[in-house]
């Protein structure tokens, strides 16, 4: 309000005009709704924090005395939605309008011959949803990557859901016409997610069934296919997932985890202003996917490779360190000087009081005419911009993602970002994309 508008008085505010009046209530309205909105923000984060804190140990009783568990899974706080749907049309228009999303994930799904295929997973009250990618062959988009849904299943035709006792990330998911073998990190959050959608809709419990040695079924297809094919489970070393395909059998062998009877602790960690149920994303970083193991000298010269989701590794090259920039030449004593010189320096000192015929800026031109700076002690010459640094491919990878690089055995690529995940960015006859860091060696 301008200040010619109104006068304060000593208990009374008199106002001009009444528009003024009128704006005054409007502007006081509008904070009232202001503190409601915030009020009821923080509300619904508080109601939201203990309703994932509930489905936290929902989901540990799930598998209590069942399976062992990780030690960084056992007190995760679920959040639900790791794709940021609301930010993601090209994945809701295969999702129905009113249908609420209880669950949202990146996973990894093999196929009969045991080759990892990415997938994203989309769990509501209804329906499974299993989103691909596909390059369009014609029409006006051809060459494209765009995203396709693979298949929709209703939740009360699932039969079983199949787990082994190792701290692994494997389930099977079984139908009635053939299964499905997945790997998620958010596992125990997706089948308590899952069950409780089962029981809802059947009235009674999903079947869960926990072995080390998994048999699911594979879809026919032609002539051929069909059949089944085994998963077993051994004890290894450390939390890394390795695999090992032998046939119609996928050797997985890992590390002990914590004991099957662990339970989480009441007390949670430190939230974040982000809390369950607000996903957050980010505008630049590095890529939310498992960074794949040191393949071993077997899978060389053109071996398939697996992803992994695994957890995030050191950075396995530290970047030099920078080394402080010499003093400047000015900076130095010159060689030769004379105590006459030096006295000269010292008369002059006082010549701002004298005032000189061609103002200050002559003056200034006069002193840097008559002492020009001594060979090698002027400015130092500027030097060659390093190159980018390169790395040579200690195996082949295969990009399992369209942003990821493939490349064989000996290829030269450019290094263009090392990232603290492992994963790095980098390119290779003229294409710029991600490559796991483990997977070459800085020349």
């Amino acid at each position: 309000m301008d200040y010619d508008q109104y006068q304060m008085g000593r208990s009374k505010v008199f106002v001009k005009n009444p528009e003024s009046l009128f704006l005054l209530e409007e502007m006081r309205e509008r904070k009232f709704d202001t503190f409601a909105r915030t009020i009821q923000k923080a509300w619904r984060r508080y109601i939201a924090r203990r309703k994932y804190e509930q489905m936290r140990e929902e989901a540990s009783s799930i598998l209590l005395n069942f399976k062992e568990r990780r030690k960084n899974s056992i007190n995760r706080n679920f959040v639900g939605d790791y794709l940021g749907m609301e930010d993601r049309p090209e994945l809701r228009q295969f999702i129905g309008k009113r249908e609420r999303i209880d669950f949202a994930d990146s996973v990894n799904k093999y196929d009969r011959r045991f080759k990892s295929i990415k997938r994203d997973v989309i769990l509501t009250p209804k329906h499974l949803y299993m989103i691909g990618r596909e390059k369009v062959k014609k029409g006006p988009e051809k060459g494209q990557i765009k995203e396709v849904l693979k298949k929709k299943i209703e939740i009360q035709t699932i039969k079983a859901i199949s787990l082994s006792t190792k701290q692994d990330d494997f389930f099977i998911l079984h139908e009635v016409e053939y299964d499905n073998l997945l790997e998620s990190v958010f596992k125990t959050e997706f089948l308590s997610l899952l069950c409780k959608r089962f029981e809802e809709l059947t009235k009674g419990k999903l079947q869960l069934s926990f072995s080390d040695t998994l048999q699911f079924k594979v879809k026919k297809e032609g002539w051929g296919g069909g059949g089944t094919r085994n998963v077993v489970f051994s004890r290894g070393q450390g939390d890394l997932t390795m695999i090992k395909p032998a046939g119609k059998t996928l050797n997985v062998s890992i590390g002990d985890g914590l004991p099957k009877n662990t339970k989480p602790s009441r007390k949670s960690a430190p939230q974040s202003r982000g809390q369950p149920g607000y996903h957050q994303t980010k505008k630049h970083g590095p890529p939310s996917r498992g960074l794949p193991p040191t393949p071993r000298d077997d899978y060389r010269n053109g071996a398939a490779q697996f992803s992994r989701n695994t957890p995030q590794q050191d950075q396995m090259y530290t970047s030099p360190n920078k080394h402080g920039k010499a003093p400047p030449a000015t900076a130095l004593v010159k060689h030769g000087a004379t105590n006459k010189a030096r006295q000269v320096s010292s008369s002059c000192d006082m010549e701002f009081l004298n005032v000189p015929d061609q103002g200050v800026a002559g003056q200034q031109r006069k002193k840097s005419i008559s002492k020009r700076p001594q060979p090698g002690v002027g400015r130092p010459k500027p030097q060659a911009k390093a190159a980018a640094p390169k790395c040579r491919a200690l195996y082949q990878y295969i990009g399992q993602d369209v942003d990821e690089l493939s490349f064989n055995v000996n290829e030269v690529i450019d290094v263009l970002l090392e990232d603290a995940s492992g994963w790095w960015k980098g390119r290779l006859r003229g294409k710029e994309g991600l490559f796991p860091g483990n997977y070459v060696q800085k020349i």
